[in-house]
């Protein structure tokens, strides 16, 4: 090989090898700078998001899939891919006037049709039959290309309410399953509406969105966001102290109160915070006979210093709870949620009346919760075992890992109190009543059992009018807090923290949809 030929290879190979770090020196800083990336608990699922199923993550539902209506302040519903909706007067026909200028992320129409795969998807599954809009809807009819009607069974006021909620009533491509627009088809990849598309998944590890450019409200910035999985809270705190992460927070990847003191005085990081529609509060399994007498659950409400919990272990990021719906979700008033006041006194004179205390039986009660999702969970468990050390009641806790912990709940009911959060948003107040005070085919509730209370529940879910609405939620608020049904304890607020360079934050309209993550932009 002659002495010009080996000069021109090596100067081939120069050039290759400067090219190739000169990509590498500016690629991964424009990666760097257009990414975000966010800590979650647990797997996004992101490989069965089927939009009308419940085998992901909520927020993920949110980030790919538009609803019909949305959740607005106060709960008055918005537009959606709906741009208007007329109800008849008996509350059982709803017309949808659809949008006329939106494309799925694939590029296909959205239209009558396309609305039409997603409600016979979802329609007649037993899965969805805690949901009214699923139980009631008797048939649907296309009008022309961009208008729908629904026919209902009865009247229900949820209907627009459900609709707003991160699944399963969003809206899906005909194209997401095969063959395509089957609504029996089989499940193949998320096609949505919504601003982000899913374009990588690892289980376990992480999820990679980028922008729908397709996104009717607007094209977005070329930008890629990062889910990544990170169980632990503490390990959350130091993944956005070392800058793996940018944010976290909100129920997808909580961080713990006591951290949240060091981001507040530190102005590298910014702690966003508002107030949210959902509490946490002790389910009493009125099934566990020492706890069928209205005193002990009285006496359980008064034992536990709900003003101390939120001052001094929740760092008042929140309030104490009254009732067991926040101010902030519909129907809810002073008079309706009165709350007991703390009231150790009072608390051990109805123990005794009920048999219990110094004189009487011993009452002993297990207490079930978890700490993946509400790592706060387990001081705020400690502090009630203390609480009710006080007036006699010995509590042993069980800290379960999240899947026993739901079984628990929905499947065994094999506790005695259990430490839960209400929904939130369109959920709240009906939903989540029929989800686990009304009396289902098994002539049971899931977290406590009633006639009265339910019947009071089915008829608040066919008031129309705003006024036949309070009066029902009245009664049934009324009777729950007589009647000792759970141990209101904290209305927790929305709370996420991002690096300070991380700029446009801003809240989302429901939790499910805590954030509108195309808002977000890293300062270079």
């Amino acid at each position: 090989m002659s002495k010009k030929t080996i000069i021109s290879i090596l100067s081939v190979l120069i050039f290759i090898i400067v090219t190739g770090c000169n990509e590498g020196s500016q690629d991964p800083t424009t990666e760097q700078n257009n990414t975000i990336q966010v800590a979650v608990t647990s797997d996004s699922g992101a490989n069965k998001l089927d939009a009308t199923s419940y085998e992901g993550s909520m927020q993920l539902y949110t980030a790919v899939y538009d609803p019909l209506v949305k959740y607005g302040e106060n709960g008055n519903i918005k537009p959606g891919l709906a741009e208007s909706w007329e109800i008849s007067k008996d509350g059982k026909e709803y017309v949808f006037h659809l949008r006329k200028d939106v494309k799925f992320s694939d590029g296909s129409d959205f239209n009558a049709d396309a609305l039409l795969f997603s409600i016979h998807r979802w329609k007649n599954k037993k899965e969805h039959a805690w949901l009214k809009t699923a139980e009631a809807l008797k048939k649907v009819k296309k009008i022309d290309n961009y208008t729908v009607k629904m026919f209902f069974s009865e009247p229900n006021a949820l209907i627009l309410n459900e609709l707003t909620t991160a699944r399963p009533f969003r809206i899906m491509s005909p194209n997401s399953v095969k063959p395509a627009g089957d609504p029996n088809g089989e499940f193949k990849e998320a096609i949505g509406t919504g601003p982000w598309r899913i374009v990588s998944y690892e289980k376990d590890n992480e999820t990679v969105l980028t922008p729908n450019q397709y996104y009717w409200k607007g094209k977005l910035n070329d930008k890629k966001m990062v889910w990544k999985v990170i169980p632990n809270a503490q390990t959350r705190s130091l993944a956005l102290q070392e800058g793996s992460i940018q944010i976290a927070g909100g129920e997808m990847g909580k961080i713990s109160y006591q951290d949240l003191k060091m981001f507040r005085n530190n102005d590298k990081y910014k702690v966003e915070s508002e107030r949210g529609t959902t509490s946490y509060f002790l389910a009493i399994n009125n099934q566990k006979k020492s706890l069928q007498d209205v005193k002990v659950r009285q006496a359980l409400n008064y034992a536990i210093n709900k003003e101390n919990l939120a001052n001094q272990v929740l760092d008042d990021n929140g309030s104490p709870a009254t009732g067991l719906f926040a101010k902030t979700v519909p129907f809810v008033t002073k008079e309706n949620s009165p709350g007991y006041a703390y009231n150790l006194n009072k608390a051990k004179k109805l123990l005794e009346e009920a048999g219990y205390g110094a004189k009487g039986k011993e009452l002993k009660l297990n207490l079930v919760f978890q700490t993946e999702e509400f790592p706060e969970w387990k001081e705020i468990s400690e502090i009630i075992q203390n609480n009710l050390h006080e007036v006699g009641i010995e509590v042993e806790l069980n800290n379960m890992e999240s899947t026993s912990y739901y079984h628990s709940l929905w499947e065994k009911q094999d506790y005695d109190l259990l430490l839960y959060r209400t929904y939130a948003d369109g959920l709240n107040p009906q939903g989540f009543l029929n989800s686990l005070f009304a009396i289902n085919g098994d002539g049971k509730g899931i977290a406590y059992t009633d006639e009265h209370l339910s019947e009071y529940i089915t008829t608040a879910g066919k008031a129309i009018t705003n006024e036949e609405r309070q009066e029902a939620y009245d009664k049934i608020f009324s009777y729950m807090h007589n009647n000792a049904v759970t141990v209101p304890l904290f209305y927790p607020d929305n709370i996420f923290v991002h690096q300070s360079d991380v700029k446009g934050f801003t809240w989302g309209p429901i939790v499910d949809n805590p954030v509108i993550w195309n808002n977000l932009e890293k300062e270079e």
